[in-house]
């Protein structure tokens, strides 16, 4: 009978015991390397959101019509909502100013009716400005119009939306049976389309809830919160921005009902990063994200304000100077 001598033995268990022994060496090495990564992002968001507010307001590139004199407690953003199936040259469906402070997150919806001075093409329905001339000519006509300091623009599609309202867990808002209606109505064409059993990756089905109570939300998937912004025919514009404003407000809530959750942040940056046309960098994305989302209630309001417009039913006339008024009361008041 063969016998392995001692010291040949030893080296064999010696091999196998370090063998044994490399998954668990490897495993702590990629659990330290997560834990710096994760004391790392925390302490750059902690410095992101320690950046004042005011540090954003430069001066821009091009002449935007900026208003001199206003406080640096805010970042006025302009938020364009547009239907990327209409093509470039497009009015913008929908017009909003995001105001980001540090203890403060304030939105304003301009109805896209309203008729203002387009620069180079005259008294115009403010929301022509984008197909005039894109975020630029927008961000100026808003800014002449209202006085603002606007340099910073967010062009989100409908499709965009969809995909955020998604990756964000879904929203829950509360809705009318009629409202409930609408979404189904504004779901069906996409029923009809040739071989369409799904769209924007969504199964096209009808919702069948609602806030019976009138108080209840009922959750929505990204194309049940596209086509609830989208409503027209139910009632006015004017209600139309406040459901827009509704399921931005739904968003920020759902965002800090999932904040411990790495995957949301992966899933929303990757759909700003493919699906929104914007001019702000990544750090003012997080500084100013991460003041929103420490913030409570959204406070909203819309333009033009009661009591300063003439509505003849295709168009708005509008007191400019009383509005520019309201808008900057609203917002540094």
């Amino acid at each position: 009978m063969f016998y392995e001598p001692y010291s040949r033995r030893g080296e064999r268990r010696e091999r196998a015991r370090e063998r044994r022994g490399c998954a668990p060496r490897a495993l702590w090495f990629l659990c330290k390397l997560a834990l710096k990564l994760a004391v790392l992002v925390l302490v750059l968001a902690l410095v992101a959101f320690a950046l004042p507010p005011g540090l954003f307001n430069v001066e821009p590139q091009t002449d935007l019509s900026i208003a001199a004199g206003l406080p640096d407690s805010h970042v006025n953003i302009l938020v364009l909502g547009v239907d990327e199936d209409r093509g470039n040259s497009q009015r913008s469906d929908s017009m909003m100013i995001l105001s980001v402070g540090y203890n403060s997150v304030k939105l304003t919806s301009i109805l896209r009716d309203t008729v203002v001075n387009i620069e180079g093409h005259g008294q115009s329905k403010i929301n022509a400005a984008y197909a005039y001339g894109g975020a630029e000519l927008a961000m100026r006509t808003v800014n002449q119009a209202f006085g603002m300091n606007i340099s910073k623009y967010v062009v989100v599609s409908y499709q965009a939306l969809a995909k955020l309202v998604d990756a964000v867990g879904g929203i829950g808002i509360v809705i009318s049976e009629e409202e409930m209606n609408h979404i189904n109505i504004n779901t069906a064409p996409y029923a009809s389309m040739e071989g369409a059993e799904e769209y924007l990756g969504y199964p096209v089905e009808r919702l069948t809830q609602y806030s019976a109570d009138g108080e209840t939300p009922v959750h929505l998937n990204g194309l049940y919160a596209l086509n609830y912004a989208r409503i027209r025919k139910l009632d006015s514009d004017f209600t139309r921005t406040s459901r827009q404003r509704r399921v931005v407000q739904a968003v920020l809530a759902s965002m800090r009902a999932h904040l411990a959750n790495p995957a949301m942040y992966v899933k929303i940056f990757d759909v700003l990063k493919n699906n929104v046309n914007t001019n702000m960098n990544v750090v003012e994305i997080v500084s100013l994200g991460m003041k929103a989302l420490v913030h409570g209630e959204i406070e909203q309001m819309r333009l033009p304000v009661d009591g300063t417009y003439n509505d003849n039913g295709s168009s708005i006339s509008i007191d400019v100077a009383a509005n520019a008024a309201a808008l900057r009361a609203f917002i540094y008041g």
